[in-house]
């Protein structure tokens, strides 16, 4: 007979964001209630499970109720210390609030995850769509007391690219310099550094649109901003490689949800490379990957000279390469 135990939970998820921010809350809230000397947080990777049996089972000093908070125990635990702790939760006291959380998504086999979805809750926190993350923007505007339509949460949005963490950082600038007036799309693009992976898109964008001088303009912002021209063009070819992996498997028929699952990308990439795929056909994107084949090889063989606080004959290559691929 399987015991229910209402106190054992399992937080896992791509989106981190959403993971720590409920993470967050439920410390706060505990600490409020029953005071910080019955919160413990282990490092699954140090994880004791005699220690970690023994607590579990253990009344609290001078409180009602224990939160014991595991992190990355499910991907760095040792197998040997994950079979005793997996016997060891059936144990659990009720005054005792256990929580693992997990920063990636922990394979199903797992007997440890087989264990909390059998006894336990388990709640996934999923990257968020582009649609998504608009209306995301939105609902904490609204909680922040901050105006913003929704054309500029979408313009935001595409600028800050799908991680949550870096738009809520944007927004709080937002906030300040807004002082209680709306958002305009003029305070985002004078306040708000645009992301590497919206730069790549805008980038992107312009080569098929044949846009020489908006290709040259994005690329040297983005080669201003900071960012470090090999990462970059990384970036660059990365984004390419992905976009014929998209068109070559929404040409099969393939829907958007298998084709996260099969490339592991954020829904926000593949929604965007899925509308660009349009714009390319195969032999197109074929050229232009050879076209970066050739930089990335004669960079490393030392044909395209690059040197610490010299990259002009770097930089040259890909200009040429995104005029090149305007044409």
């Amino acid at each position: 007979m399987t015991i229910d135990k209402k106190t054992i939970y399992l937080f896992y998820g791509d989106d981190r964001y959403s993971l720590s921010q409920k993470l967050k809350f439920w410390q706060e809230e505990f600490i409020k209630k029953y005071g910080e000397s019955s919160l413990e947080i282990i490092d699954g990777e140090k994880l004791d499970p005699a220690d970690f049996a023994t607590n579990l089972e253990a009344l609290p000093f001078l409180s009602e109720k224990r939160l014991i908070l595991v992190k990355d125990f499910l991907e760095n635990g040792k197998a040997e210390k994950q079979k005793q702790v997996t016997s060891a939760i059936e144990n659990t006291g009720e005054f005792c609030i256990l929580i693992f959380q997990e920063n990636e998504v922990p394979e199903k086999t797992n007997p440890l995850y087989k264990k909390i979805a059998k006894i336990g809750h388990l709640e996934e926190f999923k990257n968020l769509s582009p649609n998504e993350i608009t209306q995301w923007i939105m609902d904490k505007a609204k909680k922040d007391k901050l105006k913003i339509s929704f054309f500029t949460a979408n313009y935001l949005n595409q600028q800050c690219g799908p991680e949550l963490w870096t738009i809520s950082n944007e927004l709080e600038k937002l906030v300040l310099f807004a002082n209680g007036q709306e958002i305009t799309k003029e305070m985002i693009d004078n306040l708000c550094i645009p992301s590497l992976t919206s730069s790549i898109f805008k980038l992107t964008d312009e080569v098929a649109q044949k846009n020489v001088k908006g290709s040259l303009k994005t690329f040297g912002i983005l080669k201003n901003s900071g960012e470090d021209l090999v990462r970059i063009f990384f970036m660059l070819t990365r984004h390419f490689r992905i976009l014929a992996q998209v068109q070559e498997l929404v040409g099969k028929g393939e829907t958007a949800s298998a084709i996260i699952k099969k490339l592991k990308q954020h829904p926000f990439v593949i929604q965007k490379t899925s509308q660009q795929a349009k714009n390319f056909d195969q032999s197109k994107l074929k050229k232009i990957y050879e076209e970066m084949l050739k930089i990335d090889t004669g960079l490393k063989t030392g044909i395209i000279k690059s040197f610490k606080g010299d990259n002009r004959e770097y930089e040259l290559a890909i200009e040429k390469f995104i005029i090149n691929c305007c044409q």
